[in-house]
């Protein structure tokens, strides 16, 4: 960490490097806390008067975890109710409350009037506080539903009492960060950053009042300026595009970002002024292979499920890095982020360090109308908040066919993703989209499979017939007599082929307390020796341009990580490193 400089939009404390304004307040902290076991809250109207007899919350840490102060993994309540004070001076200022994930239905009070309500656990939300605060002190009060439900998006998320296969403890309530800007009545309302290595252009799409002027800065990482333009906001959404003569180009082998400046401006006084980043990188596949500013690029990524024994799915900033530094040092150069969406911070690390990123949309686990709705609502919301973040490589709108059963045969379900794929590739700012990771794919830029056959010789038995299927316009199974690599008539078009989860290997010392794929191993000899034949396999197939090993760290019951959930060493990182620089 030390060898890295950060960007001058990091401060220690905020929680997103992308948008950093001076003038805020983390609302991190202590908030008061009450179970609503029955539901009464809104008839006894806890958003005017909040019980007396409550708990206190240590946000954003879920109720669930120990860094909470609660501690109740077990406890199962679909209604919870947060409040927390906050102080405004008298002024004429715009006070904006920001919310980085709350699982999953939030309805918001402010001074006991109804604000809004905000639907989603896995993407981010704005509540301005203006209308209904006033001069000194004032409270906001959140009540939250989360449900079992399973048609309700929930990643990892368990929906039965105890947790089971590969499904885990639930989280509820404020699960990311939550702070409060503080803004002039004209400022940016929303932006989104695209810097294109083979354009040398950096896109600016913006939200901003009309009649104003909007000035980009760009800057190298040592500070040294690169370019300011000025443009006229003519309509409230509009796109602006600044050309640079040359630009260093954003890698897993060269990180380099540019400082960004907004400055909003209105008769030559600044009205807003906002500092973020960029890194300039071109995504295109051909000829079966990727291409990241040119350069033919190989995939090496880890399955990294995002929890860890203290936090759940909220890690400090240093666990952030450290699981960063970990799959660095493993010599992976990505890393699939699995039925989660991390924060602007953990995104912001794998920009700083160079680690590339497939986002994945949380799945729900049954299909139906409510769900239909969810994932065109949320999904885009996803990946529209994180979408300035150059690590980003592909989007994974569903996983396994979760959430979408029956899309093997099912022409709503297959043409549910093959609308979702169209309307998120429009935004997707040249990234590849995915459709349904690991088998049964409609319209996809990549054509991923999954597979935990345990051995080099049953892996080549039976993939090598089905990929030879594929590869000739044939359908085929990915996995024996259960799935195969096409839904309906959807079949192979060329594109880039990538071995999206393998591995899964798990000690027989763990076999008791967890599981993990095919056989356990006794050593850690043994299990480089199979890691390194089922990368054997893939070796030997050109066409496959890519690989996701079956993960980074235990996670609860499941026990096939490289390293324990609390980050203890099962096989060497040096002797993983070795394996994967066969792969260029």
């Amino acid at each position: 960490m030390s060898n890295l400089k950060h960007t001058q939009s990091y401060r220690k404390g905020h929680p997103d490097p992308q948008k950093f304004r001076e003038e805020y307040e983390l609302l991190n902290g202590e908030w008061k806390f009450v179970f609503d076991q029955d539901d009464t809250g809104l008839l006894k109207h806890y958003e005017r008067e909040f019980p007396k007899e409550h708990l206190k919350i240590n946000a954003p840490y879920p109720y669930q975890c120990e860094k909470s102060g609660i501690n109740l993994p077990e406890k199962q309540c679909n209604v919870i109710w947060y409040e927390r004070e906050f102080h405004l001076n008298a002024d004429d200022k715009k006070h904006v409350i920001v919310f980085h994930g709350v699982d999953y239905k939030t309805a918001v009070f402010v001074n006991g009037q109804y604000a809004l309500t905000h639907e989603g656990g896995y993407d981010m939300f704005r509540v301005d506080v203006t209308p209904y605060a006033i001069a000194g002190e004032n409270k906001i009060t959140l009540r939250i539903e989360d449900t079992m439900a399973i048609d309700q998006p929930r990643g990892k998320q368990r929906w039965r009492k105890d947790s089971f296969t590969c499904f885990y403890t639930e989280t509820s309530g404020i699960v990311r960060d939550v702070y409060m800007e503080h803004l002039n009545k004209l400022h940016i309302e929303d932006f989104t950053l695209r810097a294109d290595y083979a354009t040398k252009t950096l896109t600016v799409d913006a939200v901003a009042p009309r009649g104003t002027e909007l000035c980009v800065a760009i800057a190298a990482i040592d500070g040294k300026p690169v370019k300011t333009q000025c443009f006229s906001v003519k309509e409230e959404k509009g796109r602006y595009a600044v050309k640079l003569d040359e630009v260093i180009g954003w890698s897993c082998e060269n990180a380099y970002l540019y400082n960004v400046e907004l400055t909003l401006k209105k008769d030559g006084e600044t009205a807003d002024r906002i500092l973020s980043y960029c890194g300039f990188i071109t995504i295109e596949s051909k000829g079966k292979r990727f291409y990241l500013n040119g350069k033919d690029t190989y995939l090496k990524l880890v399955l990294n499920q995002g929890y860890w024994v203290d936090t759940i799915t909220t890690p400090t900033e240093e666990e952030m890095i450290g699981d960063i530094e970990l799959t660095l040092a493993c010599g992976f150069n990505g890393a699939r982020m699995h039925e989660h969406t991390p924060s602007p911070l953990n995104f912001y690390y794998m920009d700083l360090y160079g680690l590339y990123a497939w986002q994945e949309c949380a799945s729900a686990n049954a299909y139906s109308y409510a769900a239909y709705k969810r994932y065109r609502a949320e999904f885009p919301r996803m990946i529209h908040d994180h979408y300035s973040h150059p690590c980003i490589l592909a989007y994974v709108l569903f996983n396994e066919s979760w959430g979408i059963n029956e899309i093997g045969e099912s022409e709503e379900e297959q043409q549910l993703t093959a609308d979702m794929y169209r309307e998120i590739k429009e935004i997707a700012g040249g990234r590849f989209v995915i459709s349904n990771d690991g088998w049964e794919h409609t319209v996809s830029d990549i054509v991923t499979f999954h597979n935990y056959i345990d051995n080099y010789e049953g892996l080549k038995t039976f993939l090598d017939k089905s990929l030879e299927k594929v590869y000739a316009g044939e359908n085929a199974e990915c996995v024996e007599n259960y799935k195969k690599f096409f839904a309906g008539q959807y079949r192979y078009e060329g594109q880039p082929v990538v071995f999206s989860e393998f591995a899964g290997i798990a000690f027989e010392k763990d076999s008791e307390s967890g599981w993990g794929y095919g056989k356990s191993v006794r050593t850690e000899s043994d299990f480089i020796k199979r890691y390194g034949d089922m990368l054997r396999f893939i070796k030997e197939h050109e066409e496959i341009r890519g690989f996701c090993m079956t993960q980074l760290t235990d996670v609860y019951q499941e026990k096939n990580g490289l390293v324990t959930m609390d980050r203890r060493e099962k096989v060497s990182a040096d002797a993983l490193k070795k394996l994967h620089d066969q792969f260029e």
